[in-house]
């Protein structure tokens, strides 16, 4: 039997993340306030070639840093938003309201505590997933109704409402702003990846504890991924491909399984990239200090 209070790595995973990229967001914020005034007063007073000093250098390499970490998150911020309305125009446009669909689906979502909050959709494909951002909902083809049982359709929604109540599509985006604006640290990445795993394996305890392991393990092999229309939506869904050993042996063993370490590529550039972080604070600190502007205190 899997427990519930098996510990949350995906929500540690998820928080270490945010922790790691308030830290260097706030370091970066400290330095560069005045560190495009230092640039401008440097080149204005000393000419172009203060250009080739290696504080200078730091200061660009900074601004550089969190202009392209800005502008990655905020392109991936205006897709993940157009996808989750996209994707909720989707789920109505395709709303199946046959009276067996709905009230098969009705009945689980009530014992699942999702009364009100999920949609069958017009779909042959076996699928569920949880969508949106401030009020998830989910989604379930009629194609899964008619494909699994009763237990495990109770199975899927215990699933998702755990999703539900972690707000994972959220987390999910969230994740995904964080490690596209750190783009130097790869191995943010696999904090993010640690986390979505994570995630699906906590859903499974979830969905035992409350239908039993065969129930789940059913539900899992008869679900197939996500359709084509909501790949690019900041989701959560019962099937995974790339995860489905690791949530089989979770069920076969009873424990959650090992996750795997971070590659080493992701460890050797995150270390450069820490490096660079620390060059580049470290020289514009620096050249702010040594340049005369109202912004810093007297005697600076």
């Amino acid at each position: 039997m899997i427990g519930v209070a098996a510990l949350d790595r995906g929500s540690r995973a998820f928080w270490t993340l945010v922790a790691v990229s308030v830290a260097i967001r706030a370091a970066v914020v400290y330095v560069a306030c005045c560190l495009t005034m230092a640039l401008a007063w440097q080149v204005g007073h000393r000419g172009t070639s203060v250009l080739l000093t290696g504080t200078t250098w730091a200061g660009t390499v900074l601004l550089g840093l969190s202009v392209a970490g800005g502008a990655r998150s905020a392109v991936g911020l205006w897709k993940g938003l157009r996808a989750t309305r996209a994707v909720g125009q989707e789920v109505r446009a395709r709303g199946d309201s046959t009276t067996v669909s709905a009230t098969a689906v009705s009945n689980a979502a009530a014992l699942a505590g999702l009364a009100g909050r999920v949609t069958v959709v017009d779909s042959k494909a076996p699928f569920a997933f949880t969508y949106d951002l401030l009020r998830p909902r989910v989604a379930v083809s009629s194609g899964l109704t008619t494909t699994v049982t009763e237990r495990e359709l109770q199975a899927v929604l215990a699933h998702e409402a755990a999703h539900v109540r972690g707000r994972d599509p959220l987390r999910a985006l969230i994740a995904g702003l964080l490690t596209a604006h750190h783009f130097a640290l790869p191995l943010l990445g696999h904090l993010r990846a640690a986390f979505a795993a994570d995630r699906e394996l906590t859903a499974d305890r979830r969905a035992v504890a409350h239908c039993g392991t065969p129930a789940v393990a059913g539900a899992l092999l008869k679900a197939s991924a996500m359709p084509g229309w909501a790949l690019a939506v900041p989701a959560s869904a019962m099937a995974a491909p790339d995860l489905l050993d690791a949530r089989i042996a979770q069920l076969e063993d009873g424990h959650p399984p090992r996750l795997a370490p971070p590659a080493r590529w992701r460890v050797a550039a995150s270390v450069a990239g820490v490096a660079v972080y620390a060059w580049s604070l470290a020289g514009s600190a620096a050249l702010v200090a040594a340049t005369p502007l109202s912004c810093m205190p007297v005697g600076a």
